[in-house]
């Protein structure tokens, strides 16, 4: 059943594309009327109608088209040939600018720095008066500090307080510049300048000699 069907299809096909390759189309009159023409002597190329030429080989005449055959003017075509332009060959064509791209995010601009703020004259009064205050600060440290740089200073103690031995009344305490070594007991002085004024059990004091106004400076023992 199944291959009948198919045969029955195949056949149909087979048909229609018979018919289609087959069926006399509506052009097959056009070399009919070419060959009239060329018998009336009309010219296919501009549609004008030529008289039979003669038994000597003259021929007879040209006659338009219009009046050999009616409706020829009608069927007659007409050919425009354009005029070619040179110059606009070097013409220069316009520069394109291209605009936003809609497609890209563009920062907006900064808005305008907002005006200058002109002070009142409460706060340029108030300005005066704190710069008067910052200069007389600025001349008091400066005088303050001309009299400490005049005022006679103690040399330096720079020595090492290395501890101390013997009993607790009479403890000797012992220093060192990293040369020389100085055992002392409390009270006496050292190369005239400095004055043990106290030993302690881990600490000593040493004042100045002619300087009996500068605090004591107090040493722990260096290890």
């Amino acid at each position: 059943m199944r291959q009948k069907v198919l045969l029955g299809v195949l056949v149909v096909l087979v048909l229609i594309v018979a018919w289609v390759y087959l069926a006399p189309s509506g052009d097959d009159d056009a070399p009919v009327r070419a060959a009239g023409r060329a018998s009336a002597g009309v010219d296919p190329d501009s549609g004008v109608a030529v008289a039979p030429a003669r038994a000597g080989g003259a021929a007879a005449g040209v006659v338009p088209a219009s009046d050999t055959a009616p409706g020829a003017a009608g069927a007659q075509t007409v050919q425009t040939v354009e005029t070619l332009r040179l110059d606009a060959l070097g013409r220069t064509p316009p520069s394109f600018r291209t605009g936003r791209d809609p497609w890209r995010f563009v920062e907006p601009p900064p808005p305008p720095p907002p005006a200058p703020h002109k002070p009142s004259a409460a706060e340029l009064r108030a300005q005066q008066e704190a710069a008067e205050a910052a200069r007389r600060l600025a001349e008091e440290r400066a005088r303050l500090a001309a009299i400490d740089a005049a005022t006679p200073k103690p040399p330096p103690f720079t020595w090492n307080y290395l501890g101390n031995f013997g009993p607790a009344q009479q403890r000797i305490a012992v220093f060192t510049d990293g040369q020389k070594v100085w055992n002392a007991r409390q009270g006496d002085t050292l190369e005239n300048k400095f004055i043990v004024a106290q030993i302690g059990y881990e600490s000593v004091d040493i004042s100045f000699v002619g300087f009996p106004q500068v605090q004591p400076l107090r040493l722990a023992v260096k290890h």
